[in-house]
């Protein structure tokens, strides 16, 4: 062994093998050590530890995500660790973890970290900002990707150059671009005006944001990208819409306008999408079982529908935070670095937090009493919560007040 040469780690080394069955599942002990080798010209590895590895892992074979979820209970999102998620490039703070099938992933701490350090910031995968933001872009007074408010139009300030959606700068436009206003742009895609005009109209964020996630899909598959695109997308905790709302008392009255509502916004994004106009240039159409599934499958529709609802924050769905489960008195908050716009999370410890110890953000306002509270958690994500705080109906003290930074309600 040379001197220069390392050693990895056990739990490098079987990241590595996992990347690389990823990239190359037909790849047997041999190959895999080649090409592990090569990714990491730095570490010394034997094809003897590395088939020793692969087979206790279970990595002989196919690599398939564990999966959160019950099979005869569709009410129970379902979610899986994305294995093309580079999590380190985010944050070496943090590790992802599968929990147990009912709670699927959780964030744990990679090491011990101090009350009011940030644990990681990160920005949307997809966004699609609250109406107001929304309505603001369309208006030429916001950005049209991050929703950031013009104050007054900086020098910086980019516009489409076939409609008047206004950029904060040309990375925003260069990533709407890429992303999804290639197909949202109306001057583009006329049909895409009558699709925003329904949703806006009902107030409903929900379908514009599946458009951006279709959008995306599309958009990657010009660049190559389909495959990690969709991953990404799919390790999302996932619950049929449907199953959301029939946890509301009154869908047995609103079960049926509310499929009309679905039905039309569906016809309406085919429209705009399937397929595109020849003014978005879009040369390669999505392999047809995806298409038919995106554009003709109600439940794939309504399964989106859900995946937003029950992951995004002020309208990002972000590929780290959306590993953190809720707890009642929570160890980090979720802020924004930029207080004009939601759009980069910043998350903070609110204590001190020990290595290994899952971390947890809250999904409610914290000043709620236990009973909307834990209602609130049935019908919007799904679960039951157990955490301490309901378990033994304590009120919110003002320990937990100080430490989220929350304001009297007398103040």
């Amino acid at each position: 062994m040379s001197d220069d040469k390392t050693i990895p780690s056990q739990e490098e080394l079987i990241d590595a093998i996992q990347k690389v069955k990823i990239s190359y599942p037909d790849y047997g002990i041999k190959k895999v050590t080649v090409q592990v080798t090569e990714d990491q010209p730095s570490w010394s590895v034997s094809e003897k530890r590395v088939k020793k590895l692969m087979q206790t892992q279970g990595l002989t074979n196919t690599v398939q995500p564990v999966k959160s979820g019950i099979a005869d209970d569709p009410s129970i999102p379902v979610s899986f660790i994305d294995p093309k998620l580079d999590l380190k490039s985010v944050s070496t703070n943090v590790v992802a973890k599968m929990i147990d099938p009912v709670t699927g992933k959780g964030l744990f701490a990679a090491r011990d970290i101090k009350a009011n350090e940030t644990v990681f910031e990160e920005s949307p995968f997809m966004y699609f900002p609250p109406w107001e933001g929304f309505s603001l872009a369309r208006d030429g007074n916001a950005c049209g990707m991050c929703a950031k408010p013009f104050m007054r139009l900086s020098r910086l300030a980019v516009r489409c150059p076939h409609c008047d959606m206004t950029y904060c700068s040309r990375t925003c436009k260069s990533l709407a671009w890429e992303t999804f206003h290639r197909l949202e742009c109306t001057r583009m895609n006329p049909a895409m005006k009558d699709f925003m005009n329904f949703c806006e109209g009902e107030n409903w964020s929900a379908p514009m944001a599946v458009s951006r996630m279709y959008a995306h899909m599309i958009l990657a598959h010009q660049r190559g990208e389909l495959d990690t695109v969709l991953m990404h997308y799919d390790a999302f905790a996932t619950v049929n819409q449907a199953e959301r709302q029939a946890k509301e008392t009154e869908w047995i009255f609103m079960e049926s306008p509310t499929r009309e509502l679905w039905a039309k916004a569906r016809a309406l994004l085919k429209k705009a999408y399937h397929p595109p106009p020849k003014k978005c240039k879009i040369e390669k159409p999505l392999p047809e079982d995806l298409s038919a599934k995106l554009f003709d499958d109600e439940d794939t529709f309504l399964e989106y529908l859900g995946k937003f609802n029950i992951n995004n924050q002020s309208g990002g769905m972000y590929l780290v935070q959306s590993h953190m489960n809720h707890n009642c008195i929570p160890n980090v908050a979720i802020e924004y670095g930029n207080t004009n716009a939601q759009y980069r999370i910043v998350v903070r410890a609110l204590r001190d937090i020990k290595k290994g110890d899952q971390l947890c953000e809250t999904y409610v306002n914290p000043r709620w009493n236990k009973e909307t509270r834990v209602n609130y958690l049935d019908k919007t994500y799904m679960f039951q919560c157990k955490c301490e705080r309901c378990e033994k109906d304590i009120p919110l003290t003002d320990q937990l007040r100080k430490e989220m930074r929350l304001r009297a309600e007398n103040d």
